[in-house]
């Protein structure tokens, strides 16, 4: 399984035992072995199935999704690829490279069932599909952005809750969650612009705990990445970032009721297992928090650029997927740090 399940995977909190100083993982330097003539801009999504499979959601044509000036032979593209626990290429995913799969990847997941989820930021849309590539169910319309029932503006994130409904975060450019019932149908809206309890600027990502809590990092907003917007598509409010903002996590129960916040880390990325929560902390660090309490209790330090998304594997690896190596001077794509492994030292 991984570790942005869309639910809590019972009895996994005891893989993860000591994360401090580093010392209970080892950086596997040669992974993955990427094919001579793969070509990609960044990391930006990884999963792990129940059979260790790695799959990584990347940025095949980055930012150009819905750019006004966009080119036809550069418009965005984002593909699926599958690797072993050793490194070895296993191929691309189902339909991933198929006209229209996802303009803009995010983050991905394989849930209970072993469906797989990928949700498009630039695109617009949460697509379901099984593992063979069949496609379930498509929330919202690829390409086109609102605030509507059916219309998204920069996803983000989704999660499965135990009664079968999906909430979708619908953060970049909305700041809110959005609930579905299993068959897709809309239920409702929760959140809005603001730092308020309850309100959001950017809802980057969303995992549910045992009890059922949503957990929500919400980063400080302004207009982010308004390169890969339309005019219009930003609103107006967004545009200035509050002053003394600090990023944190908010928890609502699983109606999306405010409970409270954490300000202690500075999430882009979070994921549960168990009794434990793993958050993204000044974007290069994996805080690990007791799930009831909220209290840093472990902590893997300088493990990718940007922690975008990160799984864990049956056997207790990390894989992590990241965003941006530029801005700590490495490159982009295969010759860069896009997806890394942390093997669990046995």
């Amino acid at each position: 399984m991984q570790i942005g399940k869309l639910v809590a995977v019972a009895g996994m909190a005891v893989v993860l035992s000591a994360l401090a100083d580093n010392s209970a993982f080892e950086l596997d330097g040669d992974w993955p072995n990427y094919p001579a003539d793969m070509h990609f801009e960044m990391g930006s999504g990884v999963a792990v199935d129940s059979k260790g499979v790695v799959y990584t959601f990347t940025r095949d044509v980055e930012h150009w999704a819905a750019h006004p000036l966009a080119m036809a032979d550069r418009m965005g593209k984002s593909t699926v690829s599958m690797y072993d626990a050793g490194g070895t290429y296993l191929g691309k995913w189902g339909p991933s490279d198929e006209p229209g799969f996802a303009l803009g990847a995010h983050t991905m997941y394989i849930d209970a069932d072993d469906m797989f989820w990928f949700v498009d930021r630039d695109g617009h849309t949460v697509k379901k599909y099984t593992s063979d590539g069949s496609l379930v169910l498509t929330l919202g319309e690829l390409g086109e952005w609102g605030d509507g029932p059916n219309r998204f503006n920069g996803p983000t994130a989704v999660v499965v809750q135990d009664n079968g409904n999906i909430v979708v975060a619908d953060g970049y450019w909305n700041s809110r969650l959005v609930w579905f019932d299993a068959e897709g149908n809309y239920q409702k809206t929760v959140g809005g612009w603001g730092r308020g309890p309850g309100q959001f600027n950017t809802v980057h990502a969303l995992a549910a705990d045992p009890s059922g809590r949503l957990l929500v990092a919400d980063l400080c907003g302004g207009a982010l990445h308004p390169y890969v917007t339309k005019p219009g598509q930003i609103a107006e409010a967004r545009t200035v970032r509050e002053e003394g903002c600090v990023s944190r996590i908010q928890i609502l129960d699983a109606q999306g009721e405010y409970l409270t916040e954490w300000t202690h880390v500075s999430p882009l990325s979070i994921a549960v297992y168990g009794e434990r929560i793993y958050a993204s902390d000044q974007m290069r660090n994996i805080a690990v928090l007791d799930a009831a309490t909220g209290l840093e209790i472990d902590r893997l330090e300088n493990l990718a650029v940007y922690i975008h998304q990160m799984a864990m594997a049956p056997n207790g690896d990390i894989y992590v997927a990241s965003v941006y190596p530029e801005h700590a001077g490495e490159k982009r794509g295969i010759r860069g740090p896009s997806h890394r492994r942390w093997a669990r030292k046995r």
